[in-house]
């Protein structure tokens, strides 16, 4: 915190929405918004606080006034540099004066460097119409870390723009508050594009893990260079460490990971793209052990923005198989959640990855499911007035662990005395619809709707409504 502390005493308090990656000489942006969250039950309904950089207090209603800005304080050619930030102050259950964002950016050879708090989502669906990645999303807060990387697709010498690459290489830090304290985050990602005519096709491999830390029983975890070595090239801990015996005979940390694929078609008139996500939560999983469980994508989106429907994006999630074999209970693995690790994969108690994924503030609550989203966005009168829309179906069926407390599902199960896992089935339906209209009359004033409503099993039935209006320079 110190170091955020004069991080905002010489650059002032700041928010920006999403940190810009277009910018020119001068430029100096700032942004004020007021919006206020309320619903017919205590708690707001899911797309209200969901995918929301942590900011929205899903307990009670919330009154939000924030403050954002970027500035160009360098630029040639060949090279930028960037500062920028987001504040808020929140009133609610849980009132809080909060810095999603603070950062320094800068660009050169093609190489990006971020310092700070900034969002940086992982991931081939990591847009405002998808569900959320299950790598890191915009669920949580962002961490504050060191992040070098190739934002876009870059070719690769003497392939003629068939073959490019993109690639991130990231250090971070994780609150004190948690199980293991003051953990580290690891991230990086190598992704390859073929291009031929029209099509694209995409492969990468992403690699995030939390490591180090103080356990309030093993004390202080490795932490050494070495230990991050050993990390970043996926070896176990050191036979003579204090870690325990599944990161020296499996990887170091709590990794969280996925294959990636995806295939782009290019049109004159609109883009489709399709992609699938293989999670992989340790070595077994790099082998194929659960090819259903990850996440399906296709998205299409038109030239022409100034549609009522411009884009339009289903996802299937499945996280249910985890690993086991035919013969052994399904959820195994418990994704997100660490037998050192306890907190799991959240940051400020949110989840880092896919908001489907539960964490009740101690432990992940919800982790074997089915889901299926479909996000649609479109603008009228030139874009004066947009919208966007998300509708989720999801059916949850909590952790194994539940199960075998409660005397639940096994296999074989013809067993009488088995309580069918299918007893343990929440059915959800969250939806969210939002507008947004720019006045003609007053410039950058712009008034927000969001309608929201939550019915099923996972939530309380519930209707949200939120007011707010925002300005922009």
């Amino acid at each position: 915190m110190r170091f955020f502390s004069v991080f905002a005493i010489v650059f002032g308090i700041c928010v920006t929405t999403h940190a810009q990656e277009t910018i020119n000489k001068d430029d100096f942006r700032i942004g004020l918004r007021s919006s206020v969250y309320t619903a017919t039950e205590g708690e707001l309904p899911f797309w209200f606080y969901s995918g929301m950089d942590g900011m929205v207090d899903p307990g009670s209603t919330n009154f939000l006034n924030e403050i954002s800005f970027g500035h160009t304080i360098f630029q040639n050619d060949k090279s930028s540099f960037n500062a920028g930030g987001h504040a808020l102050l929140r009133w609610s259950g849980e009132s809080a004066i909060l810095f999603p964002q603070l950062y320094l950016s800068g660009r050169a050879f093609g190489l990006k460097l971020d310092i700070g708090r900034f969002p940086q989502p992982i991931g081939l669906n990591n847009h405002a119409l998808s569900v959320g990645s299950m790598m890191v999303s915009r669920n949580a807060t962002p961490l504050p870390k060191i992040s070098i990387s190739t934002p876009e697709f870059r070719n690769v010498p003497f392939a003629g723009g068939y073959l490019q690459y993109k690639g991130m290489f990231s250090h971070g830090w994780f609150e004190k508050d948690r199980h293991v304290e003051r953990p580290y985050l690891h991230q990086k990602y190598l992704y390859l594009r073929v291009n031929v005519g029209p099509l694209s096709g995409t492969g990468g491999i992403v690699h995030n893990a939390q490591w180090g830390g103080v356990d309030p029983d093993r004390g202080q975890l490795p932490q050494s260079f070495g230990d991050y070595i050993r990390l970043v090239t996926g070896r176990g801990a050191d036979e003579d460490s204090n870690a325990p015996g599944g990161e020296k005979s499996n990887v170091i940390g709590n990794s969280v990971a996925a294959y990636e694929f995806g295939l782009l078609y290019r049109h004159e008139s609109y883009r489709l793209h399709l992609t699938r996500l293989f999670y992989l939560e340790d070595k077994v999983s790099t082998r194929f052990r659960s090819p259903w469980d990850g996440v399906w994508g296709i998205n299409l989106e038109f030239e022409d923005q100034n549609r009522w429907l411009n884009a339009l994006t289903y996802e299937h999630v499945n996280t249910k198989n985890q690993d086991a074999k035919s013969w052994e209970l399904i959820g195994r693995r418990d994704y997100y959640d660490n037998f050192v690790y306890g907190s799991g994969w959240t940051y400020e108690n949110r989840t880092l990855g896919i908001p489907l994924i539960l964490f009740d503030g101690t432990t992940i609550t919800n982790n074997v499911l089915v889901g299926h989203h479909l996000g649609m966005g479109g603008a009228f009168w030139d874009r004066r007035l947009s919208w966007r829309s998300l509708l989720t179906w999801s059916r949850n069926y909590g952790v194994q662990d539940d199960w075998i407390e409660q005397g639940g599902d096994s296999i074989p199960n013809d067993h009488p005395d088995i309580t069918p896992r299918d007893q343990f089935r929440r059915e959800q339906y969250s939806l969210m619809m939002e507008f947004r209209y720019a006045l003609e009359r007053v410039e950058s004033l712009d008034i927000l709707l969001k309608l929201g409503a939550d019915a099923g099993e996972q939530y309380s039935d519930n209707l949200g409504l939120m007011l707010g209006i925002s300005w922009q320079r």
